[in-house]
């Protein structure tokens, strides 16, 4: 696969993944509907395979980290990559947290905010602060965010385990015993560290074939990925057992790479470079038009469905116009809430992703 179409196949995922984020915070049913909503079939849709569709953006968005932060890699990158991800994740963390803390802070103790952001009077607080900045209390969207520093603070550790293939191959073998046998870490979820071992191994040992130009090969393994993937779901949701949904959420991403011919993919659009900033912004779009619409139309659940489906486009079209309304008047500040990511009105080739240059 030629680098152009790699860069360009990446910030393609992305963007889809973003479109799912949105779609997976976009559930209304609770809002629209009176009495026990999850009887509902409104209900039963957006929390059952709609939802599970809508999911499958955060592992695969952990893969595309994993893969681009290992491809390549070294140990004398540690560092640099390190330093950029100071700019990338660790700033726009700490100051995203930090507005939507003083956000709700506020809209506490205004009347009809409060009631819309269904927070009471928030008490300011020095602990509150340092919690929301750090642990992304008042943006629990951000715990993927929360995740992905952890990994990368634990990159060395990792790579360790990962530079020899059969290391890491007993590594990955451990990583599932644990998804089997329930283990439980501090801070760090199992699932996020197997999903990003997997792409990392993936990017160390098995690029040659990751990154090969597509065929209908890759095509139908693609296709029995995620059948596969779809049915082990499937068996979650029947038997609520833990194992076979990670073994999903790692099978369907996977699949869907193999799927996509990148030959085929068209050059992204301004507005698809702008991912990150849609990631920690959508959620206050996306509530607040849901729920103005639920205070107007209580009840309604034929609008409530409609507004549930084309919400992606919504929310992502309003977090483009605020993203072209920041770079427009600020662009130092908008340079600080992308991460350094996206920019206009000329995209930049790779600048969607974690790492523009996979480094």
């Amino acid at each position: 696969m030629e680098e152009k179409y790699f860069r360009r196949k990446i910030g393609w995922f992305q963007f889809i993944c973003c479109l799912l984020v949105i779609w997976n915070h976009a559930g209304n049913a609770e809002l629209f509907l009176d009495g026990p909503a999850t009887d509902h079939p409104l209900w039963v849709f957006q929390n059952g395979a709609a939802l599970e569709i809508a999911r499958a953006s955060i592992p695969c968005f952990l893969m595309l980290s994993g893969y681009l932060f290992y491809r390549n890699f070294a140990w004398q990158d540690l560092v640099g990559k390190w330093k950029r991800r100071v700019t990338s994740l660790l700033v726009p963390y700490l100051i995203w947290n930090l507005l939507y803390y003083f956000g709700y802070l506020v809209a506490s103790y205004i009347p009809y905010l409060s009631e819309i952001v269904n927070r009471d009077r928030i008490a300011f607080s020095a602990a509150g602060l340092i919690r929301g900045a750090l642990l992304y209390e008042a943006n629990p969207v951000f715990w993927f965010m929360f995740q992905l520093l952890l990994l990368t603070v634990l990159a060395p550790v990792l790579y360790l385990f990962m530079e020899h293939a059969v290391t890491g191959v007993l590594w990955l073998a451990l990583l599932f015993w644990g998804i089997v046998s329930g283990v439980q870490l501090p801070w760090l979820n199992l699932d996020a560290l197997t999903y990003y071992s997997l792409a990392a191994f993936a990017a160390l040992h098995g690029r040659a074939f990751a990154e090969s130009r597509w065929d209908k090969y890759r095509g139908i393994l693609g296709a029995e990925f995620v059948i596969l993937g779809a049915v082990l779901a499937a068996e979650y949701y029947l038997y609520s057992r833990i194992p076979p949904i990670v073994f999903s959420r790692c099978l369907v991403p996977a699949g869907m790479w193999l799927l996509v011919d990148e030959r085929r993919l068209a050059e992204r659009k301004p507005f698809m470079e702008c991912t990150f900033f849609v990631y920690a912004f959508h959620f206050l779009p996306v509530r607040l038009l849901n729920k103005l619409a639920a205070k107007a139309f209580y009840g309604n659940g034929f609008l409530a469905a409609v507004l549930y489906l084309v919400m992606p486009a919504i929310g992502y079209a309003v977090c483009w116009q605020a993203a072209k309304l920041i770079m427009h008047l600020t662009p130092r500040i908008w340079r600080v809430l992308s991460g350094g990511r996206g920019s206009a009105p000329r995209p930049q080739a790779g600048s969607g992703g974690p790492d523009r240059n996979g480094k």
